[in-house]
């Protein structure tokens, strides 16, 4: 045997090795991918609290059938959007990296997704406490961090260890202020369209036409609600297998080449594919 086929052979170990690693962070990056694909659904969601607002003050002008002279005082709304969609794009930040953490492509990544701070207080429906505004800051500097120190794949388990809390923290209340707020809302219009409507049909002058027209556009209005709440149930769908997909990074983040780890990690890949493939659906018939 000469030197070349001594060296060829003495390299094979290190080389099995090596593409194990690879595969098995190619899982991991899978369900980072998904992951952040999931959460992007978030900018599609078909409500949002300034258009509840903007809802409810329709549907007062009809029931006391007088028109607004000034626009709906949604001020509040606004800023429920607003402090939301800061925590969405914290979330969306650390995916976005650890995907390209897991890809080793944190040389060409910059983000701006959490340049502005969130604070404690009451935001119309949403409130934040101390536990959400350091989980936020935390996100911020361990991204900062991650950049600033040139993290490559064998940083992967601290870049996971460190956030793990502060991801399940905002996705709760993610969960909690954006789902369980929004649909709650949708419930309250619906009940409000339908004591509308069934006063505008039981009225003494209405046409039997009109009847018709007024049966057509309940219908449609019922319709258009149930869709949307159907979207915002898939979207928390994706948040609790997110939450429950990055806890068991965190509890196997010292042990990713493990086939244990890999099966569970693509499980929720998997997952997370079915539900955004969910979404779709339900957007497309929307």
């Amino acid at each position: 045997m000469n030197v070349k086929e001594i060296l060829k052979f003495s390299m094979l170990p290190a080389l099995v090795v090596l593409l194990a690693g690879c595969v098995n962070l190619r899982v991991v990056n899978e369900f980072a991918t998904g992951s952040a694909e999931g959460l992007k659904k978030f900018e599609a969601l078909p409500y949002s609290f300034t258009r509840a607002c903007a809802d409810r003050c329709e549907i007062e002008q009809l029931e006391n059938a007088k028109l607004l002279r000034e626009s709906c005082p949604c001020t509040s709304d606004n800023e429920a959007d607003s402090v939301t969609h800061l925590i969405y794009n914290a979330l969306k930040g650390y995916f976005d990296g650890l995907a390209r953490l897991s890809g080793n492509e944190m040389t060409a990544y910059k983000f701006d997704a959490v340049s502005k701070a969130l604070n404690e207080g009451n935001f119309g429906e949403v409130k934040l406490n101390k536990d959400h505004v350091e989980a936020y800051a935390n996100i911020s500097g361990i991204l900062s961090r991650t950049i600033a120190d040139g993290y490559r794949k064998r940083k992967l388990s601290l870049y996971i260890g460190e956030a793990n809390d502060a991801v399940r923290t905002l996705l709760s209340a993610l969960e909690f202020n954006l789902v369980s707020n929004l649909s709650r809302k949708l419930d309250v219009k619906k009940q409000r369209v339908t004591s509308y409507y069934f006063d505008l049909f039981n009225e003494a002058s209405v046409s039997a036409y009109e009847k018709k027209k007024i049966i057509e556009d309940y219908n449609q209005t019922l319709a258009d609600i149930d869709s949307r709440k159907k979207q915002i149930n898939v979207f928390d769908s994706t948040l609790n297998a997110v939450a429950e997909g990055h806890q068991q990074l965190f509890v196997n983040r010292h042990k990713l080449k493990t086939k244990e780890a890999k099966i569970l990690l693509s499980q929720y890949g998997s997952n997370i594919r079915d539900i955004i493939d969910q979404f779709n659906v339900l957007k497309n018939i929307d």
